[in-house]
């Protein structure tokens, strides 16, 4: 029994190192959301940094087994305890690096224990007497899996960020401290077997780098995908993660390329498919989006698995390095050389076809090109049909923004990702889009303030094309707060709305922006900030209704706009309310819902939700999966 402990026991604290690793990275990438709004390319730098920080692990974990003892238990040592610098340091914030790459070094105190957690399963693989012996590896991954799933649904939900970084920063020192110091018996007799096995001179393959970097990018161009549509956050994050962990154990524990002509063809059809699915924001197009992108890692993490030789090193060494480059090019590169989210369909189907063509036997290559001709078709035609009477297209950090004209009018609209943002007849600016109607709750909601303010003052959260305008008076003054200076540069290319006087437009975070304005000043706050059907969670906690407690006077209102597919947002503006000491009223016209928060002290609709900074899942907020909506008007 001793003997069985012994040999499992290294697995062990290999799979729950690997469990607190990506709790960090999810952690992390939390509690940067705040600082650099809600958006995907927060997620892209996280997972490069980690990305880095293992790769550095892996170097460094070969240097360390061959250092003295007390070397290497000394820069163990110090990698452990540097977790607790993230406890005591805020966040620094490098304004010089381009904007792609602030994120990631915003995590550097994250990077010493990231990388120690990160060497622990080298380091216990090293000691092995039976270096051919990779389970530990599967542990790792199995760990790595349950850390991430068990965060969006059961950490998250639970526990704020400041009991997360303890537990992290606590849990990684020991480890390096304590879990393998204990196991460090090992390194002198490492060091023989290694001399005595010398095969460790296999060459360094080309496939070591290139699958790693098309699978890291196809997970990240998923991750983008579903943010733009869902929610900026852990659980978006979790699910193509997922796949990306489960379909590398699934590939690395057999031969599994019996099986990937068949899963390429499915993954070609699931391309194929998504691109005939009308609705934008249906559970089927995110099914199909996962169901193609889990097929593509699963062929190439396969084709890897199948290019192994004895180089061990050097092979996780490359696929570590790989990855990065492939993340490294999704947040650097990617953003600036396309206006639109072309990059999964080009990844999927250059892969499935490539790899499934290699696998498949001769009875399933015609299906599978077949399969790839009918995909490159769907996509041609689904990205040129969505390029009909476009007249501006352009992508930013935060999403993809076009410019529709419909032919023989004046008529324009701006949508971001597949959401229509504003809608104007230049002919008849006094119609608008029908979320600004005036029978909308904004629309009362401004018509009554008129009738009370002989001038308003108004702070609009997302600028969208200023659309609210329509709604002021000329004496009226009113102010946009936007993340993304493209919607400026668009709004008054192509629309009017904002040629009037008495209107301000500020580019950056619309909390941090309203944080440095002075005293209050508002009438009304608009909270319309949405990305697609996205949420920006740090919109809406207690200490955000704080700073616009500070903005509004006495008698402000707060608007928000919660018409969304995915999350009932109800419960979070009453709990808004309540810690902004207010009435929430709600409103819904048209299947147009906005939450009034107005002083009074009227019972909220329905529950409670009050989100804070270090706790705001989205998980008790989702609507269920089938349950059948009342449709959005034609144009939402």
């Amino acid at each position: 029994m001793m003997t069985a402990m012994r040999l499992t026991l290294p697995k062990f604290i290999a799979a729950v190192a690997a469990a607190l690793a990506f709790e960090g990275e999810f952690m992390s990438g939390k509690r940067l959301l705040p600082q650099f709004g809600g958006s995907a390319s927060v997620w892209c730098a996280t997972v490069l940094f980690f990305q880095l920080a293992l790769l550095a692990a892996y170097f460094g974990s070969r240097w360390l087994a061959q250092a003295k003892p007390q070397v290497r238990n000394s820069i163990l040592a110090a990698l452990g305890v540097s977790g607790l610098l993230t406890l005591a340091l805020p966040l620094p914030m490098l304004a010089r690096l381009p904007p792609e790459l602030q994120p990631a070094a915003a995590l550097l105190p994250y990077g010493g224990l990231a990388a120690g957690l990160f060497c622990v399963t080298p380091l216990l693989h090293r000691r092995q007497l039976d270096r051919g012996d990779f389970s530990i590896y599967a542990w790792s991954n199995g760990g790595a899996l349950a850390g991430l799933l068990a965060y969006p649904f059961l950490v998250e939900p639970h526990t704020g960020l400041r009991l997360q970084n303890w537990v992290w920063a606590i849990g990684g020192a020991l480890i390096c401290l304590v879990g393998l110091r204990e196991w460090g018996a090992g390194f002198t007799e490492d060091k023989k077997r290694t001399a005595v096995a010398g095969g460790v001179t296999g060459k360094t393959r080309w496939q070591w780098w290139l699958l790693p970097a098309i699978s890291s990018a196809t997970m990240l161009a998923a991750t983008n995908l579903l943010s733009f549509e869902a929610s900026a956050g852990p659980l978006t994050w979790a699910l193509p993660l997922a796949l990306f962990l489960a379909t590398c154990a699934w590939a690395f524990s057999g031969n599994r390329g019996a099986s990937c002509g068949a899963i390429a063809t499915l993954g070609l059809l699931a391309v194929t498919v998504s691109h005939f699915i009308v609705d934008a924001r249906s559970v089927d197009l995110i099914f199909l989006l996962l169901t193609a992108a889990g097929a593509t890692m699963l062929c190439c993490h396969v084709w890897l698995a199948a290019s192994r030789n004895e180089n061990t090193h050097g092979f996780y060494a490359a696929t570590a390095a790989g990855g990065a480059l492939g993340t490294a090019m999704m947040v650097l590169v990617i953003p600036r050389v396309t206006n639109g989210p072309i990059e999964f369909p080009i990844l999927a189907i250059a892969t499935l076809t490539t790899a499934g063509y290699r696998w498949s036997g001769r009875l399933l290559r015609p299906f599978l090109c077949t399969a790839s001709v009918v995909a490159i078709g769907a996509t041609c035609f689904a990205e040129s049909s969505g390029r009909v009477n476009e007249v501006a297209r352009a992508r930013t950090l935060y999403g993809c923004w076009r410019v529709t004209h419909q032919p023989g009018t004046e008529r324009y609209r701006l949508i971001n990702n597949n959401t229509i943002h504003a809608e104007q007849n230049r002919t008849n600016a006094a119609e608008v889009m029908s979320y600004y109607l005036p029978d909308t709750g904004l629309g009362k909601l401004m018509e009554q303030s008129k009738q009370l303010h002989p001038v308003l003052n108004v702070a609009v959260v997302g600028l969208g094309a200023g659309t609210i305008n329509h709604f002021l008076r000329p004496d009226d003054n009113i102010t946009y707060y936007d993340i993304d200076a493209e919607a400026e540069v668009l709004a008054r290319a192509w629309f009017t709305y904002l040629r009037r006087d008495r209107c301000r437009i500020v580019i950056g975070d619309g909390r941090k922006s309203l944080e440095k304005e002075d005293g209050p000043k508002f009438d009304i706050i608009i909270l319309d900030a949405f990305t697609g059907d996205a949420i920006p969670a740090h919109l809406l906690t207690r200490e955000a209704g704080a700073i616009y407690r500070r903005c509004l006077k006495d008698d402000g209102v707060l608007a928000i706009h919660i018409t969304n597919r995915h999350v009932e947002l109800l419960p979070v503006a009453n709990g808004l309310a309540h810690s902004m000491g207010l009435a929430c009223e709600y409103v819904e016209t048209r299947s147009i819902k906005w939450a009034i928060l107005r002083p009074g002290t009227a019972p909220p609709t329905g529950r409670v939700l009050e989100w804070t900074d270090e706790r705001n899942s989205i998980v008790p907020v989702l609507r269920p999966v089938f349950r059948t909506e009342t449709p959005l008007p034609e144009n939402w």
